[in-house]
C-alpha cells in the first residue's frame, strides 16, 4: 500500500495524527532498535534493512510475544522487537500485494523467473498449465501474487 496519487485521498490518511501522534514513544524505541540492529548486522554501513540477514518474522514474532514484558539479553524490550518484526511482516505482505518495496530495504529477494519448458517435468498438470500460459498476455495492472484467470478474463466479473 502506498499513498494514493489523488490529493483528497492522500489527505484522508492521517500519517501524523493517526499514527505518529498515537505511538511517539514506541516509534522512538523502534527507530533506536533499527540503528542497533543495523550496527549488529551491517557494521558501520549506512542505516538500511538488509533482508538477507533474517527472514523468520513469524517465528521471531512468536518468540518475542512469549517474552513480552521482559528485556532481551541486549537490554532491549522483547515488545520492541515484537513490534519491529510485526511491521517487517506487514511490510512484506503489502509488498507481495503490490505495494512499493520499502526505500530502506536492501537485498530484497527477486521473483524467480518462469523455468525453461525443457526443465519442467512431463505431467498432465504441467501440460495443462503450459497450454493456458500466454507469454504475451496482458500484464498491466497485475500485482505480485496475482495472475489472470483465462476463463473469466474480460468478462466483467
Amino acid at each position: 500500500m502506498a499513498l494514493p496519487d489523488d490529493p483528497q485521498a492522500r489527505k484522508s490518511i492521517p500519517i501524523c495524527t493517526g499514527f505518529l501522534d498515537y505511538f511517539p514513544s514506541a516509534i522512538v524505541a523502534l527507530a533506536a532498535l533499527s540503528v542497533r540492529g543495523n550496527v549488529q548486522h551491517n557494521g558501520d554501513a549506512a542505516l538500511h534493512w538488509d533482508r538477507s540477514k533474517s527472514e523468520d518474522e513469524e517465528d521471531a514474532l512468536g518468540r518475542h510475544l512469549m517474552q513480552r514484558g521482559t528485556f532481551d539479553d541486549d537490554g532491549v524490550r522483547h515488545s520492541t522487537k515484537l513490534a519491529w518484526r510485526a511491521l517487517a511482516f506487514l511490510q512484506k505482505e503489502l509488498e507481495a500485494d503490490g505495494a512499493p518495496i520499502a526505500r530502506g530495504a536492501k537485498n530484497v529477494p527477486k521473483a524467480k523467473p518462469f523455468p525453461d519448458v525443457s526443465d519442467l517435468p512431463d505431467s498432465p498438470i504441467v501440460a495443462a498449465l503450459l497450454e493456458i500460459h500466454d507469454e504475451d498476455g496482458p500484464t498491466s495492472g497485475l500485482k505480485a501474487g496475482e495472475a489472470l484467470n483465462p476463463v473469466s478474463q474480460n468478462t466483467g466479473d
